[in-house]
């Protein structure tokens, strides 16, 4: 399964949903298009729905750590949920859990980036 990248708008809050695999810089570069548009547009507070994302490996976690770079040099947050257990357990590992703003619910992250 390849990786994707889907983006909608939900109470004003760009929503970003992966899926697949992500595991290479290439299959991560309509992330990362999408990302530098909705930014240029004004949008750098962002949810990253990772429910479909079924496997991330280290280059993936680099990416993630971009994207956030990109987010908040913009003066916005990235904000993670419905992450899987075996991508949770990545972030868990890498300690990059205590970096990462994670949360349980879509609905969850919508509200704490529209405080």
């Amino acid at each position: 399964m390849s990786f994707t990248c889907d983006v909608s708008e939900e109470s004003g809050v760009k929503v970003f949903t992966l899926a697949g695999r992500l595991m290479d810089q290439a299959e991560a570069d309509s992330l990362t298009t999408a990302l530098e548009r909705e930014i240029e547009n004004g949008h750098s507070n962002i949810v990253l729905e990772l429910s479909e994302l079924k496997y991330m490996n280290s280059t993936g976690l680099n990416i993630m750590i971009n994207v956030l770079t990109k987010t908040r040099n913009a003066g916005g947050e990235a904000v993670i949920t419905n992450v899987s257990e075996n991508v949770k357990q990545l972030f868990v590992v890498t300690k990059l859990d205590t970096i990462f703003t994670i949360v349980a619910s879509k609905e969850e992250a919508i509200e704490r980036l529209s405080a």
